[in-house]
């Protein structure tokens, strides 16, 4: 009797049998995966109470609290597989993300170009150039608002304009594509042909740029146009206008400084191998609080090559072009700097006649210092081969004479 099993004994057995295969059956059912075997201790209590993180085992949680609530922290599975880790907790329910600070939260492509476009915008640090040479991708009636018309060409329209971003100012030129048949040219970097005032300005952007030029930001093209967003100096004027409107101020020494800083203007472009073909007061925009000139508009502008026949797209033609209908780059450059120079001086055209102009008649005022009139007369020398070059320009004693503003003082030769 002594070996046989007492009826307490029995019920003991036949209780932990029970409590055995239940706990099977409910790890199964809420992990749906086969739980490693572990003992368990056998207590009066089959629910503990929760310790002090109010989170329950896992291994004895009903599968109706095991789901968190939405402000509940998820209780770790003890009795997890390490075949089949946990997820991770940057993982977010893709219905509601809640990015952390090494998960960015996720933008439309839309708001991140405006958010790229709003960083270019105004940054002399990024300009297009040949290697970037667009055109811009966004919507152009996204990203700017176009305000009053403030100029027009045989090219264009110009109007003012204001970023929907960086509410930054930029003036926006529209050139209808019915007026740039066989305008388009190729340049080093771009794969195919572009439209020759977007290709010049893109050379122009090459680092380092010249503060003397008005720089694309950037441009579009739509399906009847093409629309370029230039750099728009506040408070401006054109040089005509601004010449006009100082009769009294314009003297040599303000002409001094405004003809230095045009000349580096068309270094620059030399140096970039672009020829403008259209230099004269209007194409110059003058910065009315710093005095600082800037060169604008190259719709009639080509690349630098070594000469020019037939059609001369400038306003101001050099007298070769009308004796044999052929130009070079920097003569006529030249040229036309002198005329403008005289312009400025004396407010009306060097030349009444083409006949004036073959022979050579200038008119001077003897108020203009003698340096003045030697420099005037050796950008208009009729010969193109006897008359001054840009270098000698830049080093003639004229710009050797008295103080130059801080403008042009700080200007130095631009590469």
């Amino acid at each position: 009797m002594e070996n046989c099993p007492t009826a307490k004994s029995k019920k003991n057995s036949l209780c932990a049998f029970f409590r055995n295969t239940w706990l099977a059956v409910k790890s199964e059912r809420q992990g749906n995966k086969v739980a490693p075997f572990q003992p368990v201790s056998y207590t009066d209590s089959v629910d503990p109470h929760p310790g002090p993180s109010g989170l329950a085992p896992t291994a004895l949680q009903d599968q109706t609290d095991s789901q968190p609530g939405p402000s509940s922290v998820k209780p770790m599975n003890c009795n997890a597989n390490p075949a089949d880790p946990e997820p991770a907790e940057g993982l977010q329910d893709p219905a509601d993300p809640l990015p952390g600070p090494s998960c960015p939260e996720p933008r439309s492509p839309k708001l991140t170009g405006a958010a790229s476009k709003r960083r270019r915008l105004g940054d002399q640090n990024w300009l297009r150039t040949a290697s970037s040479p667009g055109p811009s991708t966004l919507p152009f009636s996204e990203v700017f608002e176009v305000g009053e018309e403030i100029g027009e060409g045989g090219f264009g329209t110009v109007c003012e304009g204001i970023s929907k971003f960086s509410r930054e100012q930029v003036a926006i030129k529209f050139i209808p594509k019915c007026t740039t048949e066989d305008r388009c040219i190729a340049i080093p970097g771009c794969s195919k042909p572009l439209l020759a005032e977007v290709a010049l300005n893109l050379l122009l952007n090459q680092p380092p740029i010249s503060p003397y030029i008005v720089h694309m930001l950037d441009w579009f093209e739509e399906e009847d146009e093409y629309i370029l967003i230039l750099e728009y100096p506040q408070p401006c004027k054109d040089l005509q206008r601004f010449v006009v409107s100082n009769v009294l101020r314009m003297n040599e020494s303000l002409a001094r400084d405004l003809m230095y800083q045009a000349v580096l203007g068309a270094k620059h472009c030399f140096d970039r191998g672009v020829f403008h073909r259209d230099i004269k007061l209007n194409n110059f925009l003058i910065n009315t609080t710093t005095n600082q000139v800037k060169m604008i508009d190259f719709g009639s502008g080509d690349l630098l090559k070594s000469g020019y026949f037939g059609e001369f797209t400038g306003a101001c033609r050099p007298p070769e072009y009308y004796k044999i209908l052929k130009y070079e780059a920097e003569p006529t450059t030249v040229w036309s700097l002198g005329v403008m120079m005289y312009r400025m001086m004396f407010r009306r055209q060097p030349f009444e006649s083409l006949e004036d102009m073959n022979n050579g008649a200038l008119m001077f005022n003897s108020r203009i210092s003698r340096e003045c009139q030697d420099l005037i007369g050796r950008c208009l020398t009729r010969e193109p081969t006897e008359r001054a070059t840009i270098e000698e320009i830049l080093q003639h004693e004229w710009f050797q004479q008295g103080p130059m503003s801080r403008v042009a003082q700080e200007s130095g030769s631009v590469a």
